[in-house]
């Protein structure tokens, strides 16, 4: 068997001075190593990332986990030893899967995933004289995969019952340990009154974790405590390292503090359930040093958790008044507040299905999202109607948001949601346009939806893009992009076939879409969407019609 000298040799000044040059040149971690496991070769990116500076310090790393810093475990949380590496299990010839795992650096908190994959390095009598490793860093791929995981499943779950104490105690389970280590939701009426809904994971421990922390000390919210804040300001509390001066000014007492303490806490998160006309709760994220830190992007999707489950619990209460399920679902999924966008100007129009008697869930949608520095819009009609069509929705309204992050391009935004759409459980197809501004134009792909209407300052009418395939319905679809130019008072209008289908005295088809635009285009967004709603409400105001929206957007002049 080689030895780790003549192996170092062969690898450093054999005919591997050339092989060491490429290997320090890519980006992915790369080690060898003899197999008894001796290091003899990492490469800079390897070095790097385990925070030494030559091959010496990275023989020094500790034989618990070889990776330095790092606590190092697998993507189900079980602690990953130096025998569990595919580098040892390479020694024992056959073939050695790829690992997945999930390391924290004790210093800092921050946490990464890689992808550790070994091959047998062998002389040419076939004896093993070497391992060779690459570590690929999936850090962005598996963080917006457990995120998008989490709001896809609460999402799920918050539509799936009316109990919303049962379902909020679901959506905890998603979260921990998906996003957090430990998580709690408090619901707060109008008199400051505090109920404890949920914690999780349950256990007289994780109550009494709860009660060490002074702002769930009394039935009441203290208006100048954490929770007070979150409640007058209506923003989320982030603390991304909790310090031990932080935990003495949250602790009860002596006891308490010495509790929170053997939590080990890293990181401290409370963001609002908040509904349109106030705050009706919390919800309380902690994670400790074994996990790592939360960031930016799991406060967001924290924020977002926070919102659905208000409307949920919103919902749910109407719910119990009304005694009228889909309402509630249709209150749920209303399209957020528009952003404001540089150099455009956006209004919206969404009408839910609706009779004498009930407001139905559809599938019409639509998003205006900012992502990669840049501004989108989605619209787009899911095929069906009730609580299944209400969860494709909100997977299609937030996986473009999540998918332009990775691929800020129309095209492979619609893709993405496709890819999504095929691998439901549930088999259904979707219409939807889906434009990025910039600032003298749009880029516009089509997946089988109707047109965008533009209309000139002068009142003239053109449609634009041609449609592409429908999402959901081909295993082998793409795509295309049309770069449409558009020039300053323009207006651009895009809508579902809810507007021309409309029933009623009389339709309101493409031709009276046309000729409406015309003539109030040059009333800009608002303006026109007004003179749109009262010729709906005037042709669709007898009998049933079906659910509609629509989004207008023009340049600055």
């Amino acid at each position: 068997m080689q030895e780790a000298g003549s192996l170092e040799d062969w690898v450093l000044r054999g005919g591997g001075l050339r092989f060491t040059q490429l290997l320090d040149a890519l980006g992915e971690a790369i080690t060898i190593r003899t197999p008894t496991n001796e290091i003899v070769f990492a490469n800079q990116a390897a070095l790097a990332l385990f925070g030494v500076e030559s091959l010496e310090k990275f023989r020094e790393l500790t034989d618990r986990s070889q990776l330095g810093s790092y606590e190092i475990s697998d993507e189900h949380g079980n602690p990953v030893t130096i025998e569990d590496l595919p580098s040892a299990r390479v020694t024992q010839r056959g073939p050695v899967a790829p690992l997945l795992v999930r390391g924290v650096n004790r210093d800092t908190g921050l946490s990464r995933w890689w992808q550790l994959k070994s091959s047998p390095m062998e002389d040419v009598d076939g004896e093993l004289i070497g391992v060779f490793t690459v570590i690929e860093d999936l850090t962005a791929i598996k963080t917006a995969e457990v995120r998008t995981r989490v709001l896809a499943e609460s999402g799920r779950t918050l539509v799936s019952s009316l109990d919303y104490e049962q379902t909020l105690q679901n959506v905890t389970e998603v979260v921990v340990p998906a996003l957090a280590d430990w998580c709690a939701i408090d619901l707060i009426d109008e008199n400051l009154v505090r109920e404890r809904l949920v914690i999780a994971p349950p256990g007289d421990e994780h109550e009494a974790f709860a009660e060490s922390l002074s702002w769930f000390r009394s039935d009441r919210v203290d208006h100048d405590l954490e929770l007070g804040r979150v409640l007058r300001t209506g923003e989320s509390v982030f603390s991304e390292k909790v310090t031990n001066e932080e935990l003495a000014r949250w602790s009860t007492s002596a006891e308490a503090l010495r509790r929170l303490q053997e939590f080990d806490i890293c990181s401290l998160l409370i963001v609002p359930m908040r509904v349109p006309s106030r705050t009706i709760g919390v919800m309380v994220f902690v994670s400790n040093a074994s996990r790592g830190r939360l960031d930016s992007d799991d406060v967001e999707t924290a924020e977002q958790l926070g919102r659905r489950a208000a409307v949920a619990v919103d919902n749910a209460r109407l719910h119990a008044r009304l005694a009228d399920v889909a309402e509630t679902l249709e209150r749920s999924l209303l399209p957020d507040e528009l952003p404001d966008v540089s150099g455009w100007d956006a209004a919206s129009l969404y009408i839910p299905v609706s009779s004498e008697l009930r407001i139905d869930v559809g599938g019409d949608f639509f998003e205006l999202f900012m992502a990669d520095g840049g501004a989108f819009v989605i619209i787009g009609d899911v095929e069906g109607k009730g609580v299944s069509a209400a969860t494709l929705t909100a997977l299609m309204r937030y996986g473009a948001s999540f998918a332009a992050r990775s691929k800020p391009q129309p095209a492979a935004i619609l893709a993405q949601l496709d890819e999504g759409l095929r691998h439901h459980v549930r088999e259904a197809t979707c219409t939807a346009l889906c434009a990025r501004l910039e600032p003298d134009r749009l880029l516009f792909s089509s997946a089988g939806h109707p047109p965008a209407l533009l209309v000139s300052p002068t009142g003239g009418v053109r449609e634009v893009p041609e449609p592409g395939p429908l999402l959901g319905a081909f295993e082998d679809a793409s795509w295309e992009q049309q770069e449409v130019p558009i020039a300053p008072g323009e207006l651009v209008l895009l809508y579902t076939d809810g507007v021309t289908d409309t029933l009623g005295r009389g339709r309101l088809g493409r031709g009276r879409l046309r000729a409406l635009l015309a003539e109030h285009g040059s009333l800009g967004p608002q303006g026109l969407l007004k003179q749109l709603e009262l010729s709906l409400r005037e042709n669709g105001r007898s009998g049933r019609w079906d659910d509609l929206a629509a989004l207008a957007l023009a340049r600055h002049r």
